[in-house]
């Protein structure tokens, strides 16, 4: 198994994919999804988008490199084909797909050029991404417990609209869609149960602290989010885009 099938593996995602139901749920319906189209859910997860593609009537194939996510993906949906590999490389034909999706997937890939290149290579028709807006403050956090300088291309690059015009406007004519998703929990304290068991980054990021420097970093993230509580618990903006493109 590669490194990054055991880093997406590793996690407890299924605690945190359902949270994204109405984000998903967008996605699936602003690509509106006709009988018998050829769709691909790229870095599908725990098949979310896939599923609800599959249930609108589209022929549909989910992507990712985690077997163990796969596995939680066939349970949901005997009528998606389920397949295991790399957005990078893509074990498909040139224009194979009526329609390509991908919901906070393939921003994580290391090469961006050559996953956003293999996209619009399967692509004959329309694209759905959704992609995080630059969030500096847990990430500030996170690089200062992660002991060393980022290096190399960031998933945030993805949020920024002239880099999506870099990487997929020659490809495909885009429209952008502000929107927010609310992380949400009772209290900082469960924020912190949640992502550090579900988020697979954070997890990884977690298991490799020693004792001392982890619970150092839980109080900072609690701290974090100790700004968003109120009353009615622990209610945190995460701002997003709808990426939305049509194939030249």
């Amino acid at each position: 198994m590669s490194s990054a099938a055991e880093l997406w593996g590793g996690g407890n995602y299924e605690l945190v994919a359902p949270r994204f139901a109405e984000i998903h749920d967008e996605l699936v319906e602003s690509l509106s999804p006709q009988p018998g189209e050829r769709w691909l859910d790229v870095a599908t997860g725990t098949g979310e988008v896939a599923a609800r593609a599959a249930r609108a009537g589209a022929d549909v194939v989910g992507l990712d490199i985690a077997p163990r996510l796969l596995e939680q993906a066939r349970s949901k949906s005997a009528e998606v084909e389920w397949v295991e590999g790399d957005a990078q490389a893509l074990p498909f034909a040139d224009g194979a797909f009526d329609v390509v999706s991908s919901s906070f997937g393939v921003i994580f890939a290391p090469d961006h050029e050559t996953v956003a290149e293999e996209v619009a290579r399967v692509c004959r028709g329309r694209l759905g991404l959704t992609v995080w807006r630059p969030n500096e403050g847990p990430h500030a956090i996170y690089a200062a417990f992660a002991g060393e300088e980022p290096t190399g291309p960031s998933a945030d690059d993805w949020g920024r609209e002239e880099r999506l015009d870099e990487l997929l406007g020659g490809a495909f004519e885009l429209e952008y869609r502000e929107r927010v998703w609310w992380l949400e929990a009772e209290s900082p304290e469960q924020v912190w149960e949640l992502m550090s068991i579900g988020a697979p980054l954070l997890k990884a990021l977690v298991d490799g602290l020693e004792p001392e420097r982890r619970a150092a970093f839980r109080e900072a993230m609690v701290e974090y989010w100790s700004r968003f509580e109120s009353a009615d618990g622990v209610r945190e903006p995460r701002h997003y885009l709808l990426v939305l493109g049509r194939r030249r």
